[in-house]
């Protein structure tokens, strides 16, 4: 309840302050305004948003401040926090914003050209700018002393320094995101060629704009991202999850996005080999967008990929360093993948439509044929660059290759890529079967030929999609049992039971169906506990009942026992057991394979817990997704049948 509280109050005084703010602007500018028109109306409006917004606003932050002064939880909470960088983010990034549309006017005009043609701030004036700025920062100041007064008083500072975290890199994408629009610009009027020897009119205005958006963007990111790198000597900071998250997300949008652009640049190149008649002019028409884009991003990717590549590099865990490197090596790898599929399948229908003499060269198959190469010469290369050592991996011998084949990472790769594969051949098979259907029947659709070769070299793609796959997937299980058997053979148990007892013939049985490779001894207790077992084995299994109170030769053989213990939970009198116990000697026997599997592989030990009402609802949830998936199957099937 007190969460709901806390939202609705701080979600009310976020608005009524943009509403009291766009109140003041527009007043102020009636105040400065040189035309009469319409300020009456203007006036009317200014007043009504400051005469609503003021009362509800202050009221509202008024409640939320009284909150806060009274209860350490609420003053130190999440929400809170969340607002006053929030309103910092909704007061600053107009700043910027009017600050650019000044700029960019300015550089316009003096390129002799009318400011509508500015990107931003087109229909404004240099009074309205400044009014707007100073407005804002007016404002932005007094939250600036809230947060100072934050700093200094909040205990503890976990969520301060969360969402301050957060509101910095939004800061970094903001000014990144402007100077790779300013390059873009700036490259664009670069690589488009002179009209009559003479820069184009319309070119100049890329150069005003792109100058513009990097004169403000180049500063403010190097700034902002100075700032987040000074942090890392703070605590948490260079461990954040968020840091990894936005080095992945600008690397792989680096990738992608240049990945798109090489394509489109090779597409053009190959066709002007192949003998399209683009000229110069139109050879430069064809990639000055692709790569006035393409260049900045291939700057973001080698300069974030290398900062990822060092902040991997740093994470002192070796198995969770090899687990993230591998996350960020297999979404290359699906990039590739779908691109050099898409292409290989673009190059055989090609193929198909020219050997049924279908299109003429010049018109239609010449595009489809540059475009199916470019697609693959960005996609091969990339796939078996991220592919090759992830395969390399996964084949490796030892615990390095043992962990890379057990990664949920590769094996949801691995279970995508077949599921892909899976719908895929399927719906290509169901279009296949129905033209050949449709023929037998007498209505020999139009393009048969085509249309049915086309959907079984789809069909064809797709079974080796799925051979190469599925066989990945069964080596590294084959080579995952040979490994566990191995571990399990060197992890000697003793299963210690009193005579007369079921428990312990059920704890053996289980043993010996579940790992079979696991040296196992059956002792009774009423028959001695040899002293040279105490060397051998590795763990040993014994009731509760034994360890509570256990004999003097157990006693003495325990306290020399340097191997690992499992307690079974029986029936101990003046003992309760912390949690459910099984009821059934099945059960137990289950829960003590489980423990032990765990320990001879090396893992960390949980032991199986009951069902809980969350798990009914992952599970619910779950249906609904597979429910979900279930539609869009036969979704694409229909689709089919109508083309």
């Amino acid at each position: 309840m007190r969460t709901v509280r806390r939202l609705y109050f701080y979600a009310v005084a976020i608005i009524s302050l943009e509403v009291v703010l766009w109140g003041l602007i527009g007043l102020v500018r009636v105040i400065f305004s040189s035309t009469v028109s319409n300020t009456v109306e203007s006036l009317a409006q200014g007043l009504a948003l400051i005469l609503v917004g003021v009362p509800v606003f202050a009221l509202h932050w008024w409640a939320a401040q009284r909150s806060a002064r009274g209860d350490e939880e609420e003053h130190a909470s999440a929400i809170r926090a969340a607002f006053l960088y929030g309103a910092l983010l909704g007061l600053l990034i107009p700043v910027v914003q009017n600050l650019l549309a000044l700029v960019d006017r300015a550089l316009v005009s003096a390129f002799g050209f009318s400011s509508s043609r500015a990107v931003l701030g087109a229909g404004q004036n240099w009074v309205d700018n400044l009014i707007a700025i100073a407005m804002n920062l007016l404002i932005a100041a007094y939250f600036l002393l809230v947060v100072r007064d934050e700093w200094a008083t909040v205990e503890p500072k976990n969520n301060l320094r969360d969402i301050r975290r957060l509101y910095r890199y939004i800061w970094v994408l903001y000014g990144l995101g402007l100077l790779v629009a300013g390059l873009q610009q700036l490259l664009q009027f670069v690589l488009t060629r002179p009209v009559g020897g003479l820069v184009g009119r319309v070119d100049q205005t890329w150069l005003a704009n792109g100058l513009a958006f990097a004169v403000l963007g180049a500063p403010l990111w190097a700034w902002c991202w100075r700032a987040v790198q000074n942090s890392l000597s703070q605590a948490g900071e260079s461990r954040s999850v968020m840091r990894l998250a936005v080095l992945y997300v600008l690397s792989l949008a680096g990738v992608t996005v240049v990945l798109s652009a090489a394509g489109i640049v090779v597409d053009a190149l190959l066709r002007l080999v192949f003998g399209e008649h683009l000229g110069f002019d139109g050879l430069m028409q064809q990639i000055n967008g692709p790569l006035s884009i393409g260049i900045p991003l291939a700057g973001v990717w080698a300069y974030y990929g290398r900062w990822l590549n060092r902040d991997l590099d740093a994470v002192a865990d070796a198995p969770r360093r090899a687990g993230l490197r591998r996350f960020y090596y297999y979404i290359l790898s699906l990039i590739g993948l779908v691109a050099t599929f898409i292409g290989v399948s673009m190059l055989l229908s090609f193929a198909i439509d020219t050997a049924l003499g279908i299109g003429l060269w010049a018109e239609a198959l010449r595009p489809r044929l540059t475009a199916a190469l470019a697609t693959i010469l960005a996609g091969l290369p990339l796939w078996l660059l991220a592919w090759s050592p992830m395969q390399d991996e996964a084949l490796a011998i030892g615990d390095e290759g043992d962990h890379a084949r057990r990664s949920v990472v590769r094996k949801a790769y691995l279970y995508f890529v077949l599921f892909g594969g899976v719908v895929g051949g399927m719906v290509s098979a169901v279009r296949l079967v129905f033209l050949l259907l449709s023929a037998l029947l007498g209505q020999r659709p139009e393009g048969f030929s085509g249309d049915a070769l086309n959907a079984l070299q789809a069909l064809a793609l797709f079974v080796v999609l799925l051979t190469y796959h599925w066989r990945a997937l069964r080596r590294d299980g084959l080579q995952a049992i040979e490994a566990l058997a191995s571990k399990h053979a060197q992890f000697p148990v003793l299963v210690l039971a009193s005579e007369g007892t079921a428990l312990g013939a059920e704890i053996r049985s289980a043993l010996e169906k579940q790992l079979p490779k696991l040296p196992l001894t059956l002792q009774n207790l009423e028959e001695g506990l040899p002293p040279q077992l105490r060397q051998q084995v590795k763990a040993i299994v014994l009731p509760g009942s034994m360890a509570v109170n256990p004999p003097e030769a157990l006693r003495l053989w325990l306290r020399e026992f340097n191997g690992r213990q499992v307690i079974i939970p029986d029936e101990t009198p003046d003992v309760a057991w912390a949690g459910s116990v099984p009821r059934s000697a099945s059960a137990l026997a289950g829960q003590v394979t489980q423990i032990v599997r765990q320990m001879a592989e090396g893992q960390e030990v949980h032991s199986a817990a009951s069902s809980s009402g969350w798990t009914v609802v992952m599970y619910v949830f779950a249906a609904l997704f597979a429910l979900q998936l279930a539609l869009v199957l036969l979704g694409l099937i229909i689709s089919a049948f109508v083309g």
